[in-house]
């Protein structure tokens, strides 16, 4: 199921409804329970089930900022404890100032003990849940045709995301043999390799429902009939770079096929997609300029007063179309930091960034006066990171579709910059390069308003900062 730019289980949508159901019946039942022991002489549906509508408002944004909706087998009780705790102390705080400016919605006698019974319920239904996500049962089992690698990154994935309910049956290929993946330090898993004259016994032997291909090639090499047998018998056959774009919300560079990206149904811009999302820019940075100009005046304060050198920090980046443009920045490292190193990854506790300048990097404010290139149009509010010339030049060379980048304006924040940590290394900026095809293939007003969302839960939570 896709919901704007994400796709999710029926588990997801389930944990979803159950949060909004507690919330919702708790309410109501409990303005009746009050009502009915005559601790309370108002009964009325309407406002009953307006205060649960309203409390499950705030359940699920302090849910989604606590990272509860992101489904994840691996995680702990005692984390699972610590979010439940965390998203649930935003409820209490938002309810608790919502009684007092909001006196209509009658929660002030009934504030503490709907506390007690929605923290309740809402902890025993998220426990049970995780509960039976672990026992899940296996609807769909999963063949792999071909053994290139981007077939080997879906059946780790699968392995490893035991909720989606898919199980990897093995791979077909040119003959007989075992496949390892790794699916966790040091944990490892063996996968048999079917000859490819099996490939019809096997999806008889072992009840298989769904085949995905491996590259063109890996389809090509079987007499004709056998794909379309299977098709027909109702079994969907699709390409793994589809797949996989659907299930990690980026697009796999490994074996990926220029092709793919031709007959894509993605990478359109429309004239009123792009109109769109600059008068959003617009409006954006204007109002964002002028609401942070406090924070941003005494930012410069402390910038000068900690150490020697300018407040604003001027470095060249490529932008759309390979086009260099001057970015600007608070200055949150030393002046002359690159002077003997020449261009370098930033790092975790990296020397060059002074004490200020880890401060407003957490926050992001350090990025303020990049809404000033937005403004004149080289920058869009989102978009792919810009980079400089000098890094461009090396991993242009190395990794391959990385120019695609540059057919949008780069951004201050982006699809890349909320999923993926601070690209330090070659290898965070192919990772990086995935998610941001992702949006370059996916680009609409709605995803970008959905990334302005994430990456407010972003700086709360300071995360991929450096």
């Amino acid at each position: 199921m896709r919901i704007f730019n994400r796709y999710y289980t029926t588990y997801d949508l389930v944990l979803l409804l159950g949060d909004v159901a507690l919330a919702l019946l708790s309410t109501a039942l409990l303005r009746l329970f009050v009502h009915l022991t005559g601790l309370s002489v108002h009964w009325d549906w309407t406002l009953a089930l307006t205060q649960g509508a309203a409390i499950a408002a705030v359940v699920i944004l302090s849910f989604y900022y606590a990272d509860l909706y992101a489904i994840d087998q691996t995680l702990s009780k005692r984390e699972l404890l610590l979010r439940l705790a965390n998203g649930f102390g935003f409820v209490c705080l938002i309810v608790a100032a919502a009684t007092y400016l909001f006196p209509r919605l009658d929660l002030q006698d009934i504030y503490l003990l709907e506390m007690i019974v929605v923290g309740l319920g809402l902890f025993s239904w998220r426990l049970g849940f995780m509960k039976v996500l672990k026992r899940a049962m296996i609807w769909s089992r999963v063949l792999i045709v071909g053994t290139h690698r981007i077939g080997k990154m879906v059946a780790e994935e699968l392995v490893r995301q035991k909720h989606l309910g898919m199980q990897v049956v093995g791979f077909v290929g040119a003959q007989r043999g075992q496949i390892s993946l790794s699916v966790g330090n040091p944990i490892r898993v063996s996968l048999p390799i079917f000859p490819k004259q099996e490939l019809l016994s096997v999806v008889e032997r072992s009840g298989v429902n769904r085949i995905l291909v491996a590259g063109a090639s890996s389809i090509e090499d079987f007499p004709a009939l056998e794909p379309v047998w299977l098709r027909l018998r109702g079994i969907p056959i699709e390409d793994c770079h589809t797949f996989y774009e659907r299930l990690m919300s980026k697009i796999a560079i490994t074996d990926l096929h220029p092709g793919w990206i031709a007959l894509s149904s993605g990478f359109r811009r429309s004239p009123w997609i792009l109109f769109t999302k600059r008068l959003i820019d617009i409006a954006v940075s204007a109002v964002g300029l002028v609401c942070s100009a406090p924070l941003a005046l005494l930012a410069a304060i402390a910038i000068k007063l900690d150490s020697p050198g300018p407040v604003l920090y001027r470095q060249e980046r490529v932008g759309q179309h390979e086009r260099p443009f001057i970015l600007y920045k608070f200055r949150s490292m030393f002046a002359d930091a690159e002077a003997e190193t020449g261009p370098v990854w930033a790092a975790v506790d990296d020397p060059r960034v002074t004490r200020v300048g880890k401060i407003i990097r957490k926050l992001r404010i350090d990025e303020i006066p990049q809404m000033v290139n937005v403004l004149k149009g080289e920058m869009s509010f989102v978009g792919p990171r810009p980079e400089r010339p000098y890094f461009v030049n090396r991993l242009k060379e190395k990794i391959p579709y990385y120019s695609l980048r540059f057919s949008v304006k780069p951004g201050i924040t982006g699809w890349a910059q909320i999923l993926h940590e601070y690209a330090d290394s070659e290898e965070d900026a192919i990772e990086k390069l995935q998610y941001d095809l992702y949006y370059i293939k996916n680009i609409s007003v709605i995803f970008d308003l959905q990334i302005m969302l994430e990456t407010l839960k972003v700086i709360l939570f300071g995360r991929g900062a450096q």
